[in-house]
């Protein structure tokens, strides 16, 4: 326990990890009021923005919180109206709330796709006349209204906070094993009693646990900030009736999938992402003395997914073989801790994200032994 404690605070002590982390805390705090200041409400002739406009959205909405039925929708068109003021290079409706935004977007002939493309609603639509009734009739679920912008905000600081956290990880975890030869430790381990094998289990318990500090962390601060202003509700909401679908997903389909565990997927998902980033780390940092190198290789590593698919994309996908090559790309892009931690990409590998995430899990497994061995069969 006590080697343990040291090697934990070998990592945690380092000024560029705590410099980092508190960059990151600011960030993602500074990132989270950029969010909140996106919210507008515009209720009886007057518009509120930001923290203002989250609690008046939040008050309006209680009144007709539960089971959305054609009666309620029809009560808030009677009372807030359609939005229908726009303005020059302003995104949206300038008199919009929550309320009858969700109705002109779900249950109206009434759209807006840019300042210069858009349609004022004329009528509303019987709910099960919609996409989303169809699929409230396919799956039996009721559909439910409640304030959810709040989870919106908190995948989106969620997305930033594990990037940040990410970056974090690469430059903590390089120095695990690169960082003993550039500190000539390397010689007075080996010639301990227990100094090859109990050091590197020690070490590698250490690294898992910052990277878990870490997400926790970020979940943890990501979640009383969403709280704090936003609230709890929404997560009975179905993510179909939500800015995650409607943002996140290009064609608009509806998702019958809950908000709470849409959620609890993402989570889940950045969490393995991030143990299996730490386990890549950990292997890459065995195999070279330099940190430098370790962390150029990781950085290179965390982004090549990205970078793969938009060099492929770009190619074209004419023949068979380049077809079938980017479906391969495409499915391990989905493993990669880059995508595992957005929560936009849930959507798009739900019917097999448990798949996808046990693959990564295991991944980690093969990438600790190989770094076992190769940082105990290192010469001195």
């Amino acid at each position: 326990m006590r080697l343990y404690k040291m090697e934990l605070y070998k990592l945690c002590h380092r000024k560029l990890f705590i410099i980092g982390a508190l960059c990151a805390v600011g960030i993602l705090v500074l990132f989270f009021c950029i969010k909140v200041s996106d919210e507008m409400a515009y209720v009886e002739g007057i518009t509120y923005k930001g923290y203002q406009a989250v609690q008046v959205n939040r008050r309006i909405t209680e009144e007709f919180k539960g089971v959305l039925t054609d009666e309620k929708v029809e009560k808030i068109v009677e009372k807030y109206g359609f939005p229908q003021v726009v303005e020059e290079r302003h995104y949206g409706f300038s008199d919009t709330n929550f309320l009858n935004y969700f109705v002109m977007e779900y249950f109206s002939d009434g759209y807006f796709y840019g300042w210069d493309d858009y349609k004022v609603a004329s009528r509303v639509y019987p709910i099960e006349d919609t996409e989303l009734g169809a699929a409230k009739k396919l799956t039996g679920r009721e559909l439910i209204l409640e304030y959810n912008n709040g989870w919106f905000v908190f995948l989106d600081v969620l997305v930033m906070g594990l990037m940040l956290g990410s970056v974090l990880v690469l430059f903590s975890v390089s120095i695990t094993f690169s960082g003993e030869c550039r500190s000539k430790m390397l010689q007075l381990l080996f010639t301990t009693k227990e100094g090859r094998k109990k050091d590197i289990y020690i070490k590698i318990a250490t690294a898992f646990t910052v990277t878990g500090m870490i997400w926790a962390v970020v979940v943890i601060l990501d979640l009383l900030l969403c709280g704090a202003v936003f609230g709890f509700d929404g997560l009975d909401c179905v993510v179909g009736a939500t800015k995650i679908m409607l943002l996140w997903v290009r064609d608009g389909s509806p998702s019958m999938l809950s908000v709470g565990h849409f959620t609890t997927i993402s989570l889940l998902r950045g969490f393995v992402g991030m143990m299996l980033l730490c386990a890549v780390v950990l292997f890459i940092s065995a195999c070279f003395k330099s940190s430098f190198y370790v962390i150029t290789v990781s950085s290179v590593y965390f982004a090549a997914p990205y970078l793969i698919m938009a060099l492929a994309v770009s190619t074209g996908a004419g023949s068979f073989f380049m077809r079938v090559l980017l479906s391969i790309i495409r499915i391990l892009q989905y493993m990669s801790p880059l995508f595992m931690i957005m929560p936009s990409s849930v959507i798009d590998v739900y019917r097999i994200w448990q798949a996808l995430c046990s693959i990564s899990a295991m991944t980690c497994a093969p990438c600790i032994i190989a770094a076992y061995r190769k940082y105990k069969r290192r010469q001195v």
